[in-house]
C-alpha cells in the first residue's frame, strides 16, 4: 500500500495564470428578501420538510468574490505549489523544470477567493492574508453580480486575515456568532466560490476545536470541519445553522498533488477573526504586545505532579520576564493560566490566541491555579520588542538517571543560577526519557530551590513519588518530572 503524501492547502482557486478570488459570506439583520420566502415543501400531513434554504437564502447575500491581480515572485510559497500541481501546468503550458529553466523574476497572476461582509454600512470585508497577499489590484463582485474596486484597510499575516473596503450600497453584513460555544458535533455550513464556480454552500460537522500546527507561526487555533472546502474558499464563511458566522475558511489538509478535498478542513475562529478585524479597522494594523511569559503545556505527568484534577487543563508558567506585564501582577514560574478575561485557555496555543490580538497597554484579568489554589490578578499587557511568548519542550516520558554535579565554572550559566549541572545522559536512560541533556542545571524540585548536589540527593532519598523539576537550558526555563 502506498503511503498518503500529506499537505495543507489554502483554499484559493487559481484561474489562468494564477487566480484567486474571495467569496465572503454576511449575515444582514434586515428581513429575509422576497426570493427567500418561496413555499417550502412540506410532508403529506403539512409538516415542512427541514432545509437550510431559509438560512442558505439569508447569508448568500453577505459573501462576495474577490479577485486580485498582481505579480509574485517565482519562488514564493504562494506560487510554487500551483506549479507541482499537474491541472494546473496546463494552464502555464510548461513542466517545473521547464519553467525553471527560464524563471522570470516575477510572475504575474490573478486569483480568485472569497470574502465576508461584516459592515455593510462602511463596507468593510473580511478575508484571508494569503487571498490579497501580492496583490495590485482588487476588485469585489458582490452576490447581485456588481463588481467594486477595492482598497485593503490592514492586514495580519500571523493570523492570516486581512479587511478590505468597497463603497457600494444596499450591502447586508453577516450576522457574528459565538466560536466559543462550539462543540464537536455541531452543524456547520461552508459557503465560498470553489474552483470560481460561484457563490456555493457545503454541509458538515465540527470535526474538532483548537486544532495547532496548521500553519506555520499561526497566532491562534483553527477549527477542524468536514464540510468540503476547496479551492477558492479562502476567506469564505462558516457559519451555524443560524447563520451566524462561527468562522473563516482557510485551508484543507489534502493527498498528493491535486489540492482536492478529502474532509478535513481548518477555519479561524471568528473570536480571533473578530478581534483581529477591529484592530485593523481601528488602527490599521494589528499592534502586539505580550504578557512577558514562557510558559509550556501540561501534560498528564505534570498535572499529576501538579497535583490537578484529570480534566484540569492551562498553560504552565515556566518563566517571567523580568518587568513585565506578569511580573508587575504578582505571575510567577509554577503558576497555571486557566483562563483570560474569562476565556478559557486549556493549552500554549489557546494563549497565544487570546494574548496575540491584545494591543499594548491592554488590562487583562488573568485567572490561574497556584498550588492548587485558584487565583485572579489583573496583568498589562507590555510592548513586544520583536519576540513572541515563547513555549517551552513537552516531555512525554519522565524518570531518573544522569551523571550531576555542582555547579562549575565551566557552565556558562555559572554564577547566575544555583543548582545541579547535568553532565552526561546515557541513551535511553531515565534522564533521556525526561529530557534532560548535558549543559542543563536543575534549579528547584517541587518548587524549592536547591543549591548543590547534596541538596539533591537529600530530595531523592527523602522522597518516593514523581518528582518536579525546574530545569534552566541556557535562557529559557522549562518544567519536567522524574520517577
Amino acid at each position: 500500500m502506498k503511503q498518503m503524501k500529506r499537505s495543507i492547502w489554502f483554499a484559493v482557486a487559481l484561474v489562468g495564470t494564477l487566480t484567486v478570488v474571495n467569496v465572503g459570506l454576511t449575515l444582514a439583520n434586515s428581513s429575509i428578501p422576497s426570493h427567500a420566502k418561496s413555499v417550502l415543501p412540506v410532508f403529506q400531513d403539512g409538516t415542512p420538510v427541514p432545509s437550510l434554504v431559509p438560512m442558505i437564502r439569508m447569508v448568500m447575500p453577505t459573501v462576495v468574490n474577490v479577485s486580485t491581480k498582481g505579480e509574485i515572485p517565482v519562488h514564493s510559497p504562494l506560487y510554487a505549489p500551483f506549479l507541482n500541481n499537474p491541472f494546473f501546468q496546463q494552464f502555464f503550458g510548461m513542466s517545473p523544470f521547464q519553467q525553471q529553466q527560464q524563471e522570470p523574476a516575477h510572475e504575474h497572476f490573478r486569483a480568485l477567493g472569497s470574502g465576508v461582509i461584516i459592515n455593510a454600512r462602511k463596507g468593510y470585508i473580511l478575508t484571508n492574508d494569503h487571498v490579497i497577499r501580492h496583490a495590485t489590484k482588487i476588485v469585489v463582485t458582490t452576490y447581485n453580480h456588481h463588481h467594486y474596486p477595492a482598497r485593503v484597510v490592514g492586514k495580519d499575516k500571523e493570523t492570516d486575515l486581512a479587511v478590505l473596503q468597497i463603497h457600494a450600497h444596499g450591502l447586508r453584513q453577516i450576522a457574528f456568532g459565538d466560536s466559543a460555544k462550539l462543540a464537536v458535533g455541531d452543524f456547520v455550513v461552508a459557503i465560498g466560490n470553489p474552483f470560481g464556480l460561484g457563490h456555493t454552500a457545503t454541509f458538515g460537522i465540527v470535526s474538532g476545536l483548537g486544532r495547532t500546527d496548521v500553519e506555520q507561526n499561526h497566532v491562534g487555533t483553527f477549527i477542524q470541519t468536514d464540510a468540503a472546502i476547496n479551492p477558492g474558499n479562502s476567506g469564505g464563511a462558516l457559519v451555524n445553522l443560524r447563520g451566524q458566522l462561527v468562522g473563516i475558511n482557510t485551508a484543507i489538509l489534502t493527498t498528493g498533488n491535486d489540492g482536492g478535498n478529502i474532509g478535513i478542513g481548518f477555519a479561524i475562529p471568528v473570536n480571533l477573526a473578530r478581534a483581529v478585524a477591529h484592530q485593523i479597522i481601528r488602527y490599521g494594523r494589528v499592534e502586539r504586545g505580550v504578557l512577558g511569559v514562557l510558559v509550556q503545556d501540561v501534560t498528564p505527568r505534570l498535572r499529576r505532579a501538579f497535583g490537578l484534577a484529570p480534566g484540569q487543563r492551562g498553560a504552565l508558567i515556566a518563566q517571567v520576564e523580568p518587568n513585565s506585564g506578569a511580573a508587575r501582577a504578582g505571575l510567577r514560574a509554577g503558576d497555571i493560566i486557566t483562563n483570560v478575561n474569562g476565556q478559557p485557555v486549556r493549552d500554549v496555543s489557546a494563549l497565544r490566541g487570546v494574548i496575540g490580538v491584545l494591543r499594548v497597554g491592554t488590562h487583562v484579568r488573568v485567572g490561574f491555579l497556584r498550588n492548587g489554589h485558584a487565583m485572579t490578578a489583573t496583568a498589562i499587557i507590555g510592548p513586544n520588542h520583536n519576540h513572541k511568548e515563547k513555549h517551552t519542550f513537552q516531555f512525554a516520558k519522565k524518570n531518573i538517571g544522569a551523571q550531576l554535579s555542582d555547579l562549575n565554572p565551566s557552565s556558562p550559566l555559572y554564577g547566575k543560577v544555583k543548582g545541579v549541572m547535568v553532565i552526561a545522559v546515557a541513551p535511553r536512560s531515565p534522564a533521556a526519557k525526561a529530557g534532560l541533556e548535558p549543559g542543563d542545571v536543575i534549579v528547584a524540585i517541587d518548587q524549592h530551590p536547591i543549591h548543590n548536589l547534596a541538596e539533591f540527593k537529600q530530595a531523592l532519598d527523602t522522597y518516593h513519588g514523581i518528582l518536579l523539576l525546574t530545569v534552566q537550558r541556557g535562557s529559557s526555563t522549562f518544567f519536567t518530572t522524574l520517577r
